[in-house]
């Protein structure tokens, strides 16, 4: 029984730091997951540190066509890979010693992922 509450206690913890790592406070303007940078710039001010590069991704998927053979009208489906352009950017924000440093990841210009650091060393 012990057991099973400590379980519990630690899949609690780790949902609500997930949940924390999907919104960032600037101010009194709340930034999510999902953001344009344009929204994430505007309620945060311009970033610190920003970096850009350009990642060639392949994803595969299946689409479904005619079979081999044609007497039997059947459907069959089939892996297709792509491969993508994906822009990344990345944002660090320093909201000074009291704050931890935040690292904001953009993929084709939303906001993926928003990381804490250690703490900031900025003056205020």
């Amino acid at each position: 029984m012990m057991r099973i509450r400590w379980l519990m206690l630690f899949i609690t913890a780790c949902c609500v730091s997930l949940a924390h790592a999907d919104s960032l406070r600037c101010g009194n303007k709340l930034v999510l997951v999902g953001d344009s940078m344009h929204d994430v710039k505007t309620k945060c001010g311009d970033p610190g540190d920003a970096t850009h590069r350009t990642e060639i991704r392949t994803e595969t998927y299946e689409v479904s066509e005619p079979c081999e053979n044609p007497q039997h009208h059947a459907r069959c489906t089939r892996r297709v890979e792509k491969s993508i352009e994906v822009a990344i950017d990345e944002w660090t924000y320093d909201f000074g010693p009291d704050r931890f440093v935040e690292k904001l990841k953009f993929g084709n210009g939303t906001l993926v992922e928003i990381a804490d650091g250690g703490y900031g060393s900025k003056a205020d």
